[in-house]
């Protein structure tokens, strides 16, 4: 762990372990915490101002979410997928999200419409700045929530966060703005017209080839 990474305090009033957590979420997200890093409880400490009790219980939830292992006697590190393990992950994010958009369809109205649109809207104009992965995953949860399966959003929502420092390590992902936003596109064109063959058989190749890219990458 870089010990010279500076990084503010956390104000009093706020040091809880929800705000840690994002914290070290975004700095696993965006690489500068990569794959198989030590994650010491004393340099967080120091880093936060804050006791090792709310370092433990953000690294507690965030091993809860496949970002970190803790290892015990050993302490925590972010984790490293394997590649067969990231295959695994975008296969079940296939089927997850492809059944969860399915469901969304049947029930899209025309607010949720303009919610998915004006997030696509957003997603373009900032896909080559520093928050398209935030972007991203705010895109793809605004298209699932007409479903209202929150526990099956979760799932969803904890597999594309389980892979993420390895498509920003990598710098995978954002080469491809392109054809990435064409899918965006493609995916609520077909919800919009009702084609719901098309949406599905889009993002499964959306899916797909994502997972690829991550897998080039990464091997």
């Amino acid at each position: 762990m870089n010990r010279n990474r500076s990084s503010p305090a956390l104000p009093l009033a706020r040091t809880t372990p929800d705000l840690i957590a994002d914290a070290l979420r975004a700095d696993i997200a965006q690489g500068e915490l990569p794959p198989g890093e030590a994650l010491r409880q004393e340099e967080l400490a120091e880093r936060f101002s804050v006791s090792r009790i709310p370092i433990r219980e953000a690294l507690r939830r965030l091993e809860a979410e496949g970002l970190v292992v803790v290892h015990p006697n050993r302490g925590a590190y972010v984790s490293r997928l394997d590649a067969a393990e990231v295959q695994e992950i975008y296969e079940l994010r296939i089927l997850l999200e492809c059944d969860l958009l399915e469901r969304a369809m049947s029930c899209m109205s025309r607010d949720d419409l303009l919610a998915i649109e004006t997030i696509l809207s957003t997603a373009e104009h900032e896909a080559h700045g520093p928050r398209w992965s935030e972007l991203d995953d705010r895109f793809h949860e605004t298209l699932y929530a007409p479903a209202r399966r929150p526990r099956h959003l979760a799932m969803v929502l904890t597999l594309r966060s389980s892979v993420k420092h390895y498509q920003n390590a990598y710098a995978a992902l954002p080469r491809n703005t392109v054809e990435w936003l064409r899918d965006h596109r493609a995916i609520v064109t077909a919800c919009r017209t009702g084609n719901c063959e098309a949406a599905l058989r889009r993002l499964k190749q959306h899916l797909t080839r994502a997972g690829r890219l991550v897998i080039d990458n990464f091997t």
